[in-house]
């Protein structure tokens, strides 16, 4: 198998079972309850998967809207990813030290979250590191906040909308490119240099998948564990979009185009977890 894409499916696989691990410990302990991040706090409202999609679609135009027209666009996004970054982080350490019982839970997770984000600043060769990262703490917040039906609602509108973004507004496709080259946390990535027989010389081949390809799938992970509190429906959705993800890579490295990620892998994740429902429940 293609190098760039093992590595792509390892960050993704890393990021789902780190997600998973934090988005279980969200669910199962009451002192997390709070941490609901919908509206109105109620898990099992679909309207709140409108509303997020709106969410999506309004900040998705304020990014074209920043690149296209300031001149400080990237550094402003270096302070946005900082902010991320410690926010994200802040929950994936909670969840850890708190787990693990270590004392100063608070105090580490403040210096903790604070270093890796201004480590990121300074080194930004560990974006990856720092997108899977982001990108877990994402999924399994969402996965938190949002029941099964809501959270199948959602991933079916973010699926329609990545369709339509790339292939009817092709927004997303600009945003992936002048993001990429910024080198934020908001994308994983993998290059190698090989040689091209068509073209008689060695290029750099590259793959971008997005934290949001890596959180959505995630995002439903955590979201089937609450239909009977089983670890086989969020594996078995893992299993799924991850499949779904192997193959949308096979075919953009071969055919060398550029597809929505969201919805074979969303299809394959919920295909897997209807199948896991049928089989083992």
């Amino acid at each position: 198998m293609d190098k760039n894409i093992v590595r792509i499916v390892v960050m993704f696989l890393a990021a789902q079972f780190l997600g998973l691990f934090v988005g279980i410990q969200l669910i199962g302990e009451p002192t997390y309850q709070e941490w609901n991040i919908t509206p109105n706090r109620q898990p099992g409202d679909v309207g709140n998967s409108v509303i997020f999609l709106l969410y999506v679609i309004i900040t998705a135009l304020i990014i074209v809207v920043v690149i296209k027209y300031l001149r400080w666009a990237a550094f402003l996004f270096k302070l946005l990813e900082f902010f991320m970054i410690f926010v994200a982080s802040s929950v994936v350490f909670f969840v850890i030290l708190y787990y693990f019982q270590i004392p100063y839970v608070y105090e580490l997770t403040l210096l903790l979250s604070a270093g890796l984000a201004l480590f990121k600043f300074l080194y930004p060769k560990i974006k990856n590191l720092t997108a899977i990262v982001a990108s877990a703490a994402v999924g399994a917040l969402f996965g938190f906040s949002f029941d099964i039906v809501p959270s199948l609602l959602l991933v079916a509108l973010i699926s329609l909308y990545d369709f339509a973004a790339v292939f009817v507004t092709k927004h997303m496709v600009y945003m992936a490119k002048e993001l990429s080259k910024m080198d934020l946390s908001f994308s994983v990535s993998s290059r190698e240099r090989r040689y091209v027989k068509e073209r008689k010389r060695e290029e750099e081949l590259s793959i971008e998948l997005g934290s949001g390809d890596m959180a959505i799938p995630l995002m439903l992970a955590v979201s089937a564990y609450k239909i009977s509190f089983s670890l086989i429906d969020s594996l078995a959705v893992t299993f799924g979009t991850t499949i779904g993800l192997v193959l949308v890579l096979h075919y953009v490295t071969t055919r060398r185009v550029f597809l929505p990620a969201l919805p074979p892998l969303c299809f394959f994740g919920v295909l897997f977890l209807f199948l896991a429902r049928v089989l083992f429940h």
